[in-house]
């Protein structure tokens, strides 16, 4: 790398943003070049005086007032609803004991008074007898080798087990076919 390469990287080499190819040409070209490794020296003491000037003016700001100033324009969530009911019924519970009870117990008397009454029989729908929709196999022909069909027709019940893994018929030592 010459200085006409190396001259217009020199500030970026100095904040760190070249890639690895590129920084290790400039550091190389400026540890042989006097002129470039004297730009980089520059450079190095205006962000030393920049570094000062702003640290000073950053000292001399007074951040007392800065809350006070900010905590009153905040905006504060509201609650979810849920909190908000939960709130509402822990404050309003105990209002609503007597009232509640004998709501409950108008609810269950006009209930009952319907059930009983000739109209509710009416409305009814009618009874459908019970109807078997069991099915029985009695043989299953399948390609796989290791299939079981178990029918009790005393307790309706039927399995059947079907296994496509290989070796699921043979019995394994100490185990169960």
């Amino acid at each position: 790398m010459n200085c006409r390469e190396a001259h217009p990287l020199l500030p970026l080499f100095f904040d760190g943003e070249l890639d690895a190819r590129q920084l290790r040409g400039v550091a190389l070209h400026s540890t042989r070049c006097p002129s470039c490794e004297q730009e980089l020296q520059q450079l190095e003491r205006i962000q030393d005086l920049v570094v000062n000037a702003v640290t000073v003016r950053a000292d001399e700001v007074d951040l007392s007032g800065l809350w006070s100033g900010i905590e009153p324009r905040i905006n504060v969530v509201p609650p979810s609803w849920m909190v908000r009911a939960r709130s509402w019924w822990e404050t309003h519970q105990y209002d609503w004991t007597w009232p509640a009870s004998a709501l409950a117990a108008l609810g269950a008397a006009a209930l009952l008074a319907f059930a009983l009454s000739p109209a509710a029989k009416d409305a009814r729908p009618p009874q459908i007898a019970g109807v078997d929709n069991s099915a029985n196999l009695d043989v299953v022909e399948s390609h796989v080798d290791s299939m079981a069909l178990l029918s009790e027709p005393e307790t309706n019940t039927m399995v059947l087990w079907i296994s496509d893994e290989e070796g699921a018929g043979t019995e394994e030592p100490g185990g169960l076919p």
